[in-house]
C-alpha cells in the first residue's frame, strides 16, 4: 500500500475513513501511478478497504511465501537425506591391513622388510612406538648402535678472490 489520504494516518492503513467529493463516507487510497487506472489514487467504501487490508493477513498456520526449485522444502529434505547417507563414516581398515601397508611402504623406501627377522627370516611384530628422544638414545647406547660423537668440521680453506670483467673473464694485473 502507498501513502494514505489522512495526513497523520498510518501509511500502511490509509488513515481513517474521510469524506469524499460528494459528501459520502469513503476511503481515498493514494499510491504510485496506476497505468491501468491512469491515476494515483482509488476511492473505496470503508468496508471494502478493510476487506482488502485483511486479505494481506495470512490465515493462522499458512505461509504466504512459496519456494520453488533449489529452495523448496522437498528439495532441501532430499539434499539433507543424501548428505546423511554419504557422510556416514566408513569403517576404518583392519589393523592388519594398515600394518601390512606400512611395512610395504617402509620396505620400498629402505629396500628391507622391517617385519622380517634378519637372522631367521621369521615374522616380527611391532611391540611399541617410542617417541621420547632420551629413551631412544639410551636404547641405542645400550645396543652399541649410537651415532659417533659430533666432531668439529674441518677448517675452511682461505678464499682467493680473482677480479673478473663483465663477461666473467679474468682481469690480468699490469
Amino acid at each position: 500500500m502507498g501513502k494514505c489520504a489522512h495526513p497523520h494516518g498510518h501509511p500502511g492503513l490509509g488513515g481513517p475513513p474521510r469524506p469524499y467529493l460528494d459528501g459520502e463516507k469513503a476511503v481515498l487510497y493514494r499510491s504510485k501511478m496506476n497505468p491501468s487506472l491512469g491515476r494515483n489514487f482509488e476511492a473505496m467504501d470503508p468496508l471494502e478497504w478493510l476487506a482488502r487490508l485483511a486479505d494481506h493477513i495470512p490465515d493462522a498456520g499458512k505461509h504466504r511465501t512459496h519456494f520453488y526449485g533449489f529452495y523448496a522444502s522437498r528439495v532441501k529434505a532430499y539434499r539433507r537425506r543424501r548428505k546423511r547417507r554419504t557422510s556416514r563414516p566408513s569403517r576404518p581398515p583392519p589393523r592388519d591391513a594398515v600394518r601390512r601397508a606400512l611395512a610395504r611402504l617402509i620396505s620400498k623406501v629402505y629396500q628391507a622388510d622391517p617385519l622380517v627377522c634378519k637372522g631367521c627370516g621369521g615374522p616380527l611384530k611391532i611391540v611399541a612406538y617410542i617417541n621420547d628422544q632420551i629413551s631412544i638414545k639410551r636404547i641405542l647406547d645400550h645396543l652399541g648402535l649410537s651415532p659417533p660423537a659430533e666432531q668439529e668440521p674441518p677448517p675452511t680453506p682461505e678464499l682467493v678472490r680473482v677480479p673478473v670483467d663483465d663477461e666473467a673473464r679474468e682481469i690480468l694485473a699490469g
